[in-house]
């Protein structure tokens, strides 16, 4: 469960900004979107269900995403996929001189296997130079690490322990300065930083749903073969008013003629290289489409659907997989191809529901209007970003404008009340 991130001087934003899925006590609305959890030392705290930020085009809120996935993945790859002298792939902010040249900061605060923890490093494009990670086992903070890199001598200084924490020194010599320990250790079974680093391999998930995005049918199909999830994706696809009245998958070979044919010749170098050249499975989807006065008609997937039924069919599986295991989710652009009642209706599901019985989050972007009004959300769980003058994010929740209790939030958001969408006076020209 994720309850708070911080970032600074990282692509877009340059001062800190902090995002918190912490639930205000002063708003008693729509207690479902609320985890109520007790957690040592935070005594009657609750926790949202998600949240959405909204934000103009290219204000940042992409990148908000973007700096946790950063996180997740450089502690994910760190020691395994990136090699001695390799960058990190850190991005400072680039539009003003002193920025660029300082480390990004990410500061994650988030709950495994029932333990709190706050995870926190400090990078350039070529090193860590800080890396932290602290435990709240019983409410009172054990600083698990902490190394810090001394410039003057060209080495890391590691801070003393907690008497809880097994500390293996050999561990920090295999720790490289592009590389983190939370990484490292987990692939020497190390048992306490294994247990945080599943969090964010197991727990963790990433949906683009952006124009250019690839989102594949493939899991949702692969639900649909088995028994057990059939009837459950068939119901959201009928329920969904798109006309699907059900869904046939069929696995066929695709020959290597057909592989040449069909791939495009990077692809193909790679196969080749990697000696995987062979015939290769293809799932074919076909979904059978009813209307009145006719036969049920049968329609190619890939051919005769629309975008929309496409880009709902391959998300529902990846949806029903997050409410089945209470992932924590971010999703970029979720209304794309998407009517905004469906995209409500999905949300549903998972922030207001009981069909959310193990907690799911999602966080996610957004420029529909819809969502905020409806009884969807909380006021606490809406956020926007927005660019300063010298190009830099700033990220803010609705309730810093304290508005009324029965004010229309998609009519003063529009009318620009909370900031966070374009400001074009005379409009655009050619």
């Amino acid at each position: 469960m994720l309850i708070e991130f911080k970032v600074s001087n990282f692509r877009s934003i340059r001062e800190e900004q902090t995002f918190s899925l912490v639930a205000g006590n002063a708003d008693k609305e729509l207690t479902s979107c609320v985890i109520d959890r007790e957690l040592p030392g935070l005594s009657g705290v609750r926790f949202l269900k998600g949240a959405a930020i909204y934000g103009a085009n290219a204000s940042g809120k992409s990148n908000v995403i973007e700096a946790i996935r950063f996180v997740t993945e450089f502690i994910k790859r760190s020691a395994t996929k990136i090699q001695p002298g390799d960058p990190t792939g850190a991005q400072p902010f680039k539009l003003d001189r002193e920025s660029a040249a300082k480390p990004s900061e990410f500061e994650i605060t988030f709950v495994a296997e029932g333990d709190r923890y706050v995870f926190g490093f400090s990078v350039t494009p070529t090193r860590v130079v800080e890396e932290y990670l602290v435990a709240y086992p019983k409410g009172v903070p054990q600083r698990w690490y902490q190394r810090t890199f001394n410039a003057d001598k060209n080495f890391y200084d590691w801070a003393k322990p907690s008497t809880a924490f097994k500390q293996d020194k050999s561990l920090q010599d295999k720790t490289r300065e592009n590389s983190l320990f939370l990484s490292v250790g987990p692939q020497f079974n190390h048992a306490q930083l294994t247990q945080v680093f599943n969090w964010f391999k197991n727990s963790v998930r990433f949906i683009h749903l952006s124009a250019d995005a690839m989102l594949h049918p493939g899991f949702t199909a692969e639900l649909v073969a088995k028994p057990m999830h059939h009837d459950r994706i068939l119901d959201l696809l009928r329920s969904a008013d798109i006309g699907v009245a059900d869904a046939q998958v069929k696995e066929t070979e695709m020959s290597i003629e057909e592989l040449k044919k069909n791939f495009p010749p990077a692809i193909l170098a790679l196969l080749e290289k990697d000696g995987q050249m062979t015939s290769h499975k293809r799932i074919e989807i076909n979904l059978t489409h009813k209307a009145e006065g006719i036969e049920p008609v049968v329609l190619d997937f890939d051919d005769e659907e629309s975008a929309g039924t496409r880009r709902f069919f391959s998300l529902i599986g990846p949806w029903t997989d997050i409410l089945d295991n209470g992932y924590t989710v971010f999703v970029d652009e979720i209304e794309t191809s998407l009517h905004p009642i469906l995209v409500k209706e999905l949300l549903k599901l998972l922030l207001c529901s009981k069909n959310n019985p193990k907690g799911a989050q999602v966080v996610f972007t957004t420029h529909n209007p819809i969502l905020l009004d409806g009884a969807l959300m909380r006021r606490d769980q809406i956020w926007f970003t927005e660019k300063s003058p010298a190009g830099a994010t700033h990220l803010y929740p609705l309730t810093d404008y304290q508005p009324r209790k029965d004010e229309a939030l998609a009519k003063g958001y529009l009318a620009g009340r909370y900031g966070a969408i374009p400001f074009i006076p005379e409009g655009l020209k050619l």
